[in-house]
């Protein structure tokens, strides 16, 4: 008896654990077409960056090629291809702000980040430590007093350096 009931919660978690879960999106082709109102799968960020599969208004599966997708948006979640040392790249954007965006991208293990001065250059951040701060005091230096608590360590974290550069 135990042994089935072991059996049977074994084989409805492995169905649960398959179940695949979709969210409300709007897709941008890279011709700019729009396809709105389909459901996206709901992958995590590194297979967000590779896959793509929705539903479309007649209940059909698609699957396009990543590389056709401009931009699509999943839920609050937005992906959209930048273009980075001479290639475009698709990254999930962390901040939409009036002056700076934050863009991170999840890929073979490491994650690097990416900041946008709105109408400006997207710009890579480096991930070594000294060459970090370096980067962002020069990069934010028309704000002085946070490119200041940057120089001093008093900010280190990203997202609240781009929060607070957004709201000054």
């Amino acid at each position: 008896m135990k042994y089935a009931l072991l059996t049977i919660s074994l084989f409805i978690l492995s169905i649960s654990s398959y179940a695949q879960e979709f969210e409300n999106g709007t897709i941008i082709t890279q011709r700019y077409d729009t396809i709105a109102n389909v459901k996206i799968e709901k992958l995590n960020d590194v297979k967000s960056l590779l896959h793509l599969t929705y539903i479309d208004e007649n209940g059909n599966e698609q699957k396009p090629a990543i590389e056709s997708v401009k931009s699509y948006t999943r839920g609050d979640e937005n992906f959209t291809r930048i273009y980075q040392s001479g290639e475009m790249i698709l990254v999930k954007q962390i901040t939409e702000g009036k002056k700076l965006n934050l863009y991170e991208r999840n890929y073979k293990g490491s994650t690097t980040y990416y900041v946008e001065k709105v109408f400006d250059e997207i710009l890579k951040v480096p991930s070594s430590e000294s060459k970090y701060n370096r980067f962002l005091e020069n990069f934010l230096s028309d704000s002085p007093e946070i490119s200041q608590k940057i120089k001093s360590k008093e900010l280190q974290d990203l997202k609240e350096i781009v929060m607070l550069y957004n709201k000054g």
